[in-house]
């Protein structure tokens, strides 16, 4: 099976390679190992299931019956090979899935729900079919046109696919449209301090809600009691029967605690040895199955052995979700405030991308990129908007038109980096992520810094790091640039004619110097270099770095350079290095 999926797996990656730019493009992120790009080509490849979904959501809106056909959502997470990374809780249990769509509408799953639940549950659906009445040509005799057509209209509505599919949730609410991005998060890796010593017990437990609100709960009176039949077959241990519990609803202990629930909320409840599990608030609101979520308090008739406390969930298809020794029961918010991310697309060609970069390109809403850059990587951009071309105002402020006032095309490229700037802070504004594709590494002299303003370049909250021209002309090279055990001189012309005793040094030590844009600029920086290197020094020029068409390397001498540097038509995608190591 483990084989299969590295096939299928081997197969998405050359889909994405050969660039195939499909109508929609969704993406797994967070806590995997294998982030993905699917289409719905992709989707309709795996094994699927078919559930009907009567939609109408919690404010009565009906949004019409559908059949759907899907991959189940449990299927794709297994392919994206959920793990975390560094946590003090090393179970999945704690863990929320966020699924969003195009528009950055959220819905909120938790792993249980997902995992300890049949798989067909919750589906990825690909396609759609509505439900149309048997009677629909007879409904003129009993309704006016005004009752029974904008119930028609639903059904023969256009569905945004793919579609999140909740079956199990009495209300549709989670049910999103358009999905784009799936990410797994673990809403707090950190643990308080756990009890280790036996027997477990907490003698109440504290409930928390975002606010810093607490409210300590001692006991059950005052809460309506509920009892029900829980069967214990765990994952781990098997079965040990079937056990008759006595406790509270935890959403009525939510409710009476006043903890403020809402859709991009959830629960995380803690025992004494902080085992955790999370509850979504879907599964406690949407789902009629909530009301069954307890936090007992006595098992058979008499108190619980292990703990005052014991959350327990009685349709789990596992009993591993049951937390004893209940100590903490956390409402934690999960709605995530629009973000500026700046993420490194590689140097050439697409394979060169990261699965980071993948990643954090599917939280985005909107996009800032280049029009090659838009065209190579559709794939994971889907159709979301681009709002600019950052290269289209990078032009050089003192190339004016002829007859143009003096200053004035300055003036011009000035006023449209300020409206790109605006479209950033109104994409920001209106909630959407936005996501700024720079080639490269975006830390080294990198364009974004040259137009985007000061206030924006503070709300960076992530740049994704990105294979430089750097790293790739090193592979090409294959030597050992730093052979003597010196250094790496990362430069540019400009920066070695201002210090020319760096230049010095570096050639007194063997160091090798690498010098970006140094093509374009060699007849300036090839009389400083002479200044302290001799003509016969090894000089070698890496054309198209991580581009399979068109990439080579040729070796020359400092004397020799600009006589061939003048036999190659590329100009701009080169990196010009010197030293001994290159010989």
């Amino acid at each position: 099976m483990k084989k299969g999926l590295l096939l299928f797996c081997a197969g998405l990656t050359l889909s994405w390679i050969l660039g195939v730019a499909p109508s929609m493009a969704l993406t797994i992120g967070g806590l995997v190992k294998q982030p993905l790009n699917l289409s719905a080509t992709d989707l309709a490849k795996l094994e699927s299931a078919v559930v009907r979904l009567n939609e109408v959501t919690r404010d009565n809106r009906f949004l019409g019956a559908f059949t759907y056909r899907g991959v189940p959502l449990r299927t794709l997470l297994g392919l994206a090979f959920v793990q975390k990374e560094e946590s003090s809780f090393p179970k999945p249990l704690d863990l929320a899935v966020i699924v969003r769509n195009k528009e950055g509408k959220t819905a909120v799953l938790s792993w249980g729900e997902i995992f300890h639940r049949n798989a067909a549950d919750i589906l990825i659906a690909f396609s759609s079919e509505p439900v149309m009445p048997g009677h629909m040509k007879s409904c003129g005799a009993c309704h006016g046109a005004k009752t029974y057509q904008p119930a028609i209209d639903q059904l023969t509505r256009k569905v945004g696919l793919p579609k999140l599919v909740v079956a199990t949730d009495f209300f549709a609410d989670r049910s999103i449209e358009d999905v784009v991005h799936i990410e797994v998060v673990e809403p707090k890796p950190a643990a308080d301090k756990k009890q280790t010593k036996p027997p477990l017990f907490s003698p109440a437990i504290i409930v928390s809600g975002p606010s810093g609100k607490s409210v300590e709960v001692k006991d059950l009176a005052g809460y309506p009691r509920t009892e029900t039949a829980v069967k214990e077959v765990s994952d781990g241990m098997g079965y040990h029967g079937v056990k008759p519990m006595s406790g509270a609803p935890l959403k009525d202990i939510l409710t009476k605690t006043g903890m403020g629930l809402d859709a991009d909320t959830a629960v995380l409840a803690s025992s004494a040895d902080n085992y955790r599990v999370l509850i979504s608030y879907g599964e406690l609101f949407l789902n009629p199955g909530g009301d069954r979520i307890m936090v007992a308090d006595s098992a058979g008739g008499a108190p619980l052995k292990e703990g005052k406390f014991a959350l327990v969930f009685p349709d789990d298809l596992a009993y591993d979700r049951t937390a004893r020794a209940l100590h903490k029961i956390e409402v934690v918010s999960l709605k995530d405030k629009a973000r500026l991310f700046v993420i490194g697309v590689g140097s050439g060609d697409t394979n060169l991308l990261t699965l980071e970069a993948i990643s954090f390109m599917g939280k985005a809403d909107v996009f800032v990129a280049s029009e090659d850059i838009r065209k190579r990587y559709s794939k994971y951009m889907g159709d979301k908007p681009v709002l600019f071309d950052p290269f289209a105002s990078m032009k050089h402020p003192d190339k004016e038109k002829p007859g143009s006032p003096t200053g004035a095309a300055k003036e011009a490229l000035a006023m449209e980096r300020a409206q790109n700037n605006r479209l950033i802070e109104d994409a920001l504004k209106q909630g959407r992520n936005v996501a700024v594709l720079e080639y490269g590494d975006p830390t080294i002299y990198p364009p974004w810094h040259r137009w985007m303003e000061d206030a924006l370049k503070a709300r960076v909250e992530t740049i994704v790091p990105g294979l430089s021209a750097f790293n790739a002309s090193n592979a090409m090279i294959a030597k050992n640039l730093a052979c003597k055990g010196g250094s790496l001189v990362l430069s540019s012309p400009w920066a070695l004619a201002q210090n020319e005793e760096m230049v010095k040094a570096a050639h007194s030590r063997g160091d090798t110097v690498a010098v970006f844009m140094g093509v374009r600029e060699l007849a300036s920086l090839a009389p400083v270099l002479l200044r302290h290197y001799p003509p016969s020094t090894p000089l070698t020029i890496v054309y198209r770095a991580g581009y399979s068409a068109g990439g080579h390397v040729v070796k020359t001498t400092l004397g020799d350079a600009i006589a061939t540097a003048s036999r190659d038509m590329e100009k701009h995608l080169a990196m010009v290095y010197i030293g001994p190591c290159l010989r």
